[in-house]
């Protein structure tokens, strides 16, 4: 009898460790069977995006445990949506980090897949930089100082300058197809599919690992808990994932749902080195400034020296004029 209710306890305490939410982009209530595609963090509100647009959830209690556990909607937005627009073609986001400027402001960086862009926005939606991708960003994620890509399609995970977009370094992805990137404030956290011919639509199929760049390899596997011994079918196709608190968030396409798990992990036993490339190209754009400077102060001058000349064959044409000038008066 002891044994069954200890089972029982210990069932329950995997079942409750886990929380949900449905949340509607484009208003008040529950969304449809396709959740929102990214997720970031300002440090007050839950940046969520589907499609196009990109809203700021309020009203969310990111620190007691179970506060949302299968809640259904009323989450307000603290402020107007912002639109994200291409001419080219519809814009689809995929990706949002946010990076921190000051304790109350910062810029939102938005991955669109449709047309491979990376755009950095203020809060009020002002586009101040674009940067072109020849890679797919499946999702992406800022460490405070540079952007991290996941691209499914090459199954890699880039790391890039947030200058220029250019690659800093070329990691094989751990997870067979990484969906979503998050950075936990030490390790890039990646979840993603383990198998893509393995169709079933529950969270046997997906991972979320902790990974070390400096190192290239795992850390450790985050704990996925189950409810009552049957995998969670919540949670299918994780589409974005973002840590707040200690916990992390993740999105699903096929439930809808954004759920909330405890920040437990187990030691990896992958000791394989992913890392691909390193690069440093800020070397070779400073020579390139330097050269610029360089063919400025010459043609500075160039510029100058014909003035001078200018100059003179102005002052000998005056010189020429008044002799003219004088011999006519003689006359």
């Amino acid at each position: 009898m002891f044994k069954f209710i200890s089972i029982i306890f210990a069932l329950f305490i995997l079942t409750a460790c886990t929380e949900q939410v449905k949340v509607d982009v484009a208003g008040i209530g529950e969304t449809e069977a396709t959740g929102p595609s990214a997720l970031a963090w300002d440090g007050k509100n839950l940046i969520i995006a589907k499609e196009g647009l990109i809203a700021f959830l309020d009203n969310i209690d990111t620190a007691a445990t179970g506060s949302i556990y299968n809640y259904v909607g009323h989450y307000f937005f603290d402020r107007y949506p912002i639109s994200i627009k291409s001419k080219e073609k519809s814009a689809f986001i995929t990706g949002l980090a946010w990076e921190k400027a000051s304790v109350d402001s910062g810029y939102i960086w938005v991955a669109d897949g449709a047309n491979r862009k990376i755009l950095k926005i203020t809060p009020k939606g002002d586009v101040i930089r674009t940067i072109n991708l020849t890679i797919y960003p499946e999702d992406i994620t800022f460490d405070g100082e540079n952007l991290w890509v996941a691209d499914s399609k090459r199954r890699k995970i880039f790391k890039l300058s947030p200058i220029d977009g250019s690659t800093l370094a070329e990691y094989l992805s751990p997870i067979a197809i990484p969906t979503a990137l998050s950075w936990d404030e030490k390790y890039l956290l990646i979840a993603g599919i383990k198998d893509d011919k393995f169709l079933k639509n529950s969270s046997e199929n997906v991972e979320i690992i902790k990974f070390n760049p400096e190192s290239g390899k795992v850390v450790a596997t985050v704990f996925i808990p189950k409810h009552f011994a049957e995998h969670l079918k919540e949670l299918s196709m994780p589409t974005a994932m973002v840590w707040i608190n200690e916990k992390i968030w993740i999105a699903d396409r096929n439930s809808g749902k954004i759920l909330v798990l405890s920040d437990w992990t187990m030691a990896s036993e992958d000791n394989k080195n992913y890392k691909l490339t390193t690069t440093t190209p800020t070397v070779k754009k400073i020579k390139i400034e330097e050269k610029s400077k360089a063919q400025e102060a010459e043609e500075a001058k160039k510029a100058a020296e014909e003035a001078r000349k200018a100059a003179e064959e102005a002052k000998k044409a005056a010189e020429a004029a008044k002799k003219a000038f004088e011999l006519q008066q003689k006359k």
